[in-house]
């Protein structure tokens, strides 16, 4: 008898293995209830919870009201939410909002048309003008560059470092509120739970 109840324990355990995976079998674990027989017993289950029983008429009496409530739903028409912003006055309606065109004589759209020309004219000019100008300070800061290398590799790398000081940059961002001066801020609460020695 003992013999083949060992058979049997080592049969489970050889099937269990083949069944269960790795991560599955860790959810059990063998005891010994008897020095012949291995038992599984699960470590990590958690205990159903005991369903209650319901009346059937009941149950059937709740579908019933919300079947009869979804149909009183599917009968109401869609209620119309008014909008506001959909409101007009009555007083903007009556008048007619419309610009009159203004009539410009021939010769005044002459005198537009030149001026808008000689505008024109005279910013292309500007422009290269100061384009003119940019370059040549370009090519004479190249052409002392160029000398200053020749003479000295070590004034060069300095001559050629950016100077933060040339063009101050500060930008203090638009505060709600001016700071106050005297305002000393709170730590918030807490509760200090350091021991003390």
């Amino acid at each position: 008898m003992t013999s083949v109840l060992r058979f049997l324990s080592s049969q489970s355990t050889a099937v269990l293995s083949q069944l269960c995976p790795q991560g599955a079998r860790s959810l059990f674990t063998f005891s010994r209830t008897s020095p012949l027989v291995n038992t599984l017993v699960p470590i990590r289950a958690s205990h159903l919870r005991k369903r209650k029983r319901v009346d059937p008429k009941i149950e059937q009496a709740r579908e019933a009201r919300l079947k009869k409530r979804i149909k009183r739903l599917l009968k109401k028409d869609k209620e119309m939410v008014a909008v506001e912003d959909f409101f007009v006055m009555p007083s903007l309606l009556e008048q007619v909002r419309e610009r009159p065109p203004v009539s410009v004589s021939y010769e005044e759209q002459e005198r537009r048309a030149a001026l808008e020309k000689e505008w024109s004219r005279f910013r292309r000019q500007q422009y290269l003008a100061e384009e003119a100008a940019m370059s040549a300070m370009v090519t004479s800061q190249q052409r002392a560059l160029q000398e200053l290398r020749a003479e000295s590799e070590e004034l060069f790398q300095q001559a050629v470092q950016v100077d933060p000081l040339l063009i101050p940059y500060q930008r203090l961002g638009p505060t709600e509120t001016p700071p106050i001066s005297a305002y000393d801020p709170p730590d918030g609460k807490y509760v200090d739970l350091t021991p003390m020695e």
